[in-house]
């Protein structure tokens, strides 16, 4: 009752002392009376200045305690700052700023805590990456892609609800963890839900957004002590989700386990392959559709290991982009490719494959030129082959990095047209001088239609931006007929031959079937 008449603190303490300052000169007159003699008893035995000061005390002890309860009260309100201060530092540290879900630390923290917990749980942990998130922050800009989260992050909130825990990892990678013993039939059914989410686009301020997900599976197993070890796992069941085309979801398993343990083999092996040279090149002809002249030489990179034999490039490549191996690994085949195409008569030129990593290196293009300079091959000869995915890292910097080489005379080729997210945009953008139509339609254009009038729009294609037009994996006479009615400038593949080492090269060329050409 005091509280809702006096609701703040000072008030109350205001009251209490005056309350207290109004009995005290009650207790005081009561005390002179008491202690007077009889015949100087008398009601009005104090002076003015001490009757007017027992008069003012309920004012004074009013003032006083009206004072200790302000102090009293700025102390409560900095503590209840303070503490709203810490959880709002404690719920910030534990969650992400963008989407209100709980953080890596916050899974990290989780984990750990089933880790120790042991017993009969065997939580599953789903790791979920968005396709074409890239694509939608560089066309439509990081905003859109942050509503695009913020969206995503609410339709798993709400699917999922608890038990089930949804974190944001970083990025545009998620992860739901299942606790308890969840089955592997139950997970499933989690991956279907979550899967079924991206069927509908999302509506965001200013855009329809449609997006699709990956995920990868794992459960806590009893000798996981960390949660990197639960999300190694995970990330490699995503990278095998990832290969199907639309939503879709891979458990861990014993045959992934083994596919990991190569990997990582391959990994630990590599940096010392590097330092050992254990590393050559073997050069694919490239002919004229019409003249069969040779015209360049692919260089393909091969690992010769000592225990294992010869490595093709699938297997390693990937693991050197991963370890960062692939810079001094690109400069070697650049430098290496240079070298061996000098020894060749002109005008046979060679093409080198570059991935994304050696175009955000500052130091490619002057390496490049260094290669040339040294070796003494004209920028002519050389041809830089560019996969599509790759000029979407960033398009800026890639245009300059390729405008730049074309400036000092060196041909770009863009590889494997035809396949992943083909724009017509890429060609308008990127200074190209040659498509490679991927090997996939070779045998597909003869037996298939539709795929036979995808190469004849890739090679009009060619035609209409004026550039020459390569098709890999021409293995029959039926198919260089093909290409060449539909007007293919080039072919490769192992009709003509297949990759020689580079000390045959020379041989190669001076077969008589075998002639060169500009």
């Amino acid at each position: 009752m005091l509280k809702t008449l006096l609701p703040r603190i000072e008030q109350r303490y205001a009251l209490a002392g005056s309350v207290f300052g109004t009995f005290l000169p009650a207790i005081c007159l009561a005390a002179d009376q008491l202690l007077r003699e009889p015949e100087q008893a008398s009601l009005f035995g104090f002076s003015a200045p001490a009757a007017t000061a027992l008069a003012l005390m309920p004012v004074f002890f009013g003032v006083g305690f009206y004072q200790i309860g302000r102090s009293k009260a700025q102390l409560i309100d900095e503590i209840s700052q303070r503490r709203q201060t810490e959880q709002r530092l404690t719920h910030d540290a534990h969650h992400d700023r963008l989407t209100g879900l709980a953080n890596r630390y916050c899974l990290e923290r989780d984990i750990q805590a089933r880790v120790e917990a042991r017993g009969e749980h065997r939580p599953a942990l789903l790791l979920i990456d968005l396709d074409r998130f890239k694509f939608v922050n560089d066309s439509l800009g990081h905003d859109v892609g942050d509503q695009l989260l913020a969206a995503i992050a609410d339709r798993l909130t709400r699917a999922l609800p608890a038990p089930a825990r949804v974190y944001r990892l970083g990025g545009d990678e998620f992860v739901v963890g299942i606790p308890g013993r969840p089955s592997q039939g139950k997970a499933e059914d989690v991956c279907r839900t979550i899967c079924g989410l991206f069927e509908a686009p999302f509506e965001l301020k200013r855009h329809r957004v449609a997006s699709g997900c990956s995920i990868g599976v794992t459960f806590l197993e009893a000798g996981d002590t960390t949660m990197s070890e639960l999300l190694k796992r995970a990330d490699v069941a995503l990278y095998e989700a990832k290969a199907v085309q639309g939503s879709s979801f891979r458990f861990f398993d014993a045959a992934l386990a083994a596919d990991m343990q190569a990997r990582a083999d391959v990994e630990r092996d590599l940096a010392r392959a590097v330092a050992a040279g254990e590393f050559f090149l073997e050069y694919q002809p490239i002919v004229g559709v019409e003249s069969r002249s040779v015209r360049a030489f692919e260089a393909l990179i091969r690992w010769r290991h000592p225990v294992k034999g010869v490595i093709n490039p699938e297997v390693f490549i990937p693991a050197a982009e991963k370890t960062g191996l692939i810079l001094p690994l690109g400069d070697w085949v650049m430098r290496e490719a240079c070298r061996e195409a000098a020894r060749w008569p002109a005008p046979a030129g060679v093409a080198v494959n570059v991935v994304g990593d050696q175009f955000k290196d500052c130091a490619f293009v002057d390496h490049v030129k260094a290669c040339l300079a040294e070796t003494g091959l004209a920028p002519g000869r050389l041809t830089i082959e560019v996969k599509e995915s790759v000029l979407s890292a960033d398009r800026a910097a890639i245009r300059e990095t390729l405008g730049k080489l074309r400036a000092h005379g060196v041909r770009v080729a863009l590889d494997d047209f035809g396949v992943g997210f083909s724009s017509i945009d890429n060609l308008r953008a990127f200074p190209i001088d040659q498509l490679k139509i991927d090997r996939s339609f070779a045998r597909a254009m003869m037996e298939n239609k539709r795929e036979a009038e995808i190469v004849d729009i890739i090679l009009k294609l060619g035609q209409t931006f004026q550039v020459t037009t390569t098709v890999e994996g021409i293995e029959s006479e039926g198919q260089l007929d093909f290409i060449r009615q539909r007007g293919a400038s080039e072919a490769q593949g192992y009709l003509i031959s297949g990759p020689v080492a580079a000390a045959d090269v020379i041989a190669l060329l001076a077969r008589p079937e075998i002639r060169l050409s500009a």
